[in-house]
Protein backbone atom coordinates (compact mmCIF):
# COMPACT_ATOMS: atom_id res chain seq x y z
CA UNK A 1 0.00 0.00 0.00
CA UNK A 2 1.36 3.05 -0.72
CA UNK A 3 2.10 5.84 1.89
CA UNK A 4 -1.00 8.24 -0.19
CA UNK A 5 -3.11 5.45 0.33
CA UNK A 6 -2.66 5.82 4.42
CA UNK A 7 -3.73 9.23 4.84
CA UNK A 8 -6.63 10.34 5.68
CA UNK A 9 -8.70 12.26 3.79
CA UNK A 10 -9.40 15.93 5.70
CA UNK A 11 -12.09 18.42 5.16
CA UNK A 12 -10.93 21.86 4.09
CA UNK A 13 -10.91 24.41 7.08
CA UNK A 14 -13.36 26.64 6.72
CA UNK A 15 -13.29 30.10 5.63
CA UNK A 16 -13.67 33.02 8.53
CA UNK A 17 -15.99 34.29 6.76
CA UNK A 18 -18.52 31.29 6.57
CA UNK A 19 -17.71 31.27 9.91
CA UNK A 20 -18.85 34.43 10.51
CA UNK A 21 -22.50 33.90 8.68
CA UNK A 22 -22.77 30.46 10.58
CA UNK A 23 -22.72 32.73 14.17
CA UNK A 24 -24.51 35.61 12.41
CA UNK A 25 -27.32 33.10 11.93
CA UNK A 26 -27.03 30.98 15.21
CA UNK A 27 -27.15 34.06 17.37
CA UNK A 28 -29.99 35.48 15.49
CA UNK A 29 -32.15 32.57 16.46
CA UNK A 30 -31.02 33.09 19.64
CA UNK A 31 -32.50 36.44 19.64
CA UNK A 32 -29.54 38.93 18.87
CA UNK A 33 -29.54 41.55 16.57
CA UNK A 34 -26.05 41.06 15.00
CA UNK A 35 -23.66 43.08 12.93
CA UNK A 36 -21.17 42.63 10.39
CA UNK A 37 -18.32 45.29 11.05
CA UNK A 38 -15.17 46.04 8.94
CA UNK A 39 -12.14 47.61 10.01
CA UNK A 40 -9.41 48.37 8.10
CA UNK A 41 -7.30 51.26 6.43
CA UNK A 42 -6.42 52.49 2.76
CA UNK A 43 -4.51 55.26 1.68
CA UNK A 44 -6.05 57.39 -0.90
CA UNK A 45 -5.27 60.00 -3.35
CA UNK A 46 -7.50 62.46 -4.70
CA UNK A 47 -6.35 66.02 -6.49
CA UNK A 48 -2.75 64.99 -6.12
CA UNK A 49 -3.19 64.89 -2.29
CA UNK A 50 -2.73 61.54 -0.48
CA UNK A 51 -4.98 60.06 2.78
CA UNK A 52 -4.73 57.42 4.98
CA UNK A 53 -8.23 56.47 5.77
CA UNK A 54 -9.30 54.30 8.33
CA UNK A 55 -12.13 52.33 8.83
CA UNK A 56 -13.12 52.11 12.37
CA UNK A 57 -10.82 51.41 15.46
CA UNK A 58 -7.97 48.52 14.83
CA UNK A 59 -9.29 45.34 16.30
CA UNK A 60 -12.55 46.03 16.79
CA UNK A 61 -14.57 42.64 16.91
CA UNK A 62 -16.10 40.84 13.25
CA UNK A 63 -19.22 40.84 14.93
CA UNK A 64 -21.46 43.03 17.27
CA UNK A 65 -24.79 43.80 18.30
CA UNK A 66 -27.66 43.10 21.37
CA UNK A 67 -29.97 41.02 22.77
CA UNK A 68 -33.77 41.68 21.56
CA UNK A 69 -35.22 42.64 24.92
CA UNK A 70 -32.41 43.29 27.27
CA UNK A 71 -30.23 44.98 24.92
CA UNK A 72 -27.40 42.95 25.83
CA UNK A 73 -24.62 44.01 24.12
CA UNK A 74 -22.26 41.61 22.27
CA UNK A 75 -18.84 41.69 20.70
CA UNK A 76 -17.66 38.68 18.63
CA UNK A 77 -14.52 37.88 16.79
CA UNK A 78 -14.51 35.19 14.37
CA UNK A 79 -11.15 33.11 13.56
CA UNK A 80 -10.70 29.80 11.56
CA UNK A 81 -9.98 26.92 14.05
CA UNK A 82 -6.23 27.31 15.34
CA UNK A 83 -6.30 31.25 14.26
CA UNK A 84 -4.77 33.55 16.71
CA UNK A 85 -6.18 37.14 18.01
CA UNK A 86 -4.06 39.87 16.93
CA UNK A 87 -2.61 42.14 19.68
CA UNK A 88 -5.32 45.06 18.81
CA UNK A 89 -7.90 41.97 18.93
CA UNK A 90 -6.82 41.14 22.39
CA UNK A 91 -7.19 44.25 23.90
CA UNK A 92 -10.72 45.22 22.14
CA UNK A 93 -12.23 42.19 24.04
CA UNK A 94 -10.27 42.68 27.07
CA UNK A 95 -12.07 46.22 27.26
CA UNK A 96 -15.63 45.21 25.97
CA UNK A 97 -15.54 42.69 29.17
CA UNK A 98 -14.04 44.66 31.64
CA UNK A 99 -16.70 47.65 30.58
CA UNK A 100 -19.59 44.74 30.87
CA UNK A 101 -19.86 43.54 27.40
CA UNK A 102 -20.51 39.63 26.51
CA UNK A 103 -17.19 39.80 24.23
CA UNK A 104 -15.72 36.59 23.37
CA UNK A 105 -14.07 34.95 20.16
CA UNK A 106 -15.34 32.05 18.75
CA UNK A 107 -14.16 29.64 15.70
CA UNK A 108 -17.16 27.68 15.34
CA UNK A 109 -21.23 27.47 16.13
CA UNK A 110 -20.31 25.52 18.74
CA UNK A 111 -17.67 27.37 20.64
CA UNK A 112 -20.39 30.37 20.44
CA UNK A 113 -23.03 28.53 21.96
CA UNK A 114 -20.27 27.35 24.67
CA UNK A 115 -19.17 30.80 25.64
CA UNK A 116 -23.35 32.23 25.11
CA UNK A 117 -23.85 29.10 27.75
CA UNK A 118 -20.83 30.18 30.33
CA UNK A 119 -22.65 33.85 30.02
CA UNK A 120 -25.70 32.65 31.41
CA UNK A 121 -27.89 32.65 28.44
Amino acid sequence: MSASAKTKPTLPRPREADIQLAVMDYLAARGFRIFRRNTGAVRSTYKGKSRFIRFSQPGQADLYGWQIGTGRHIEVECKRPGGLLTHNQELWLLASRRDGVVAFVTDSVETCRQQLKAEGF
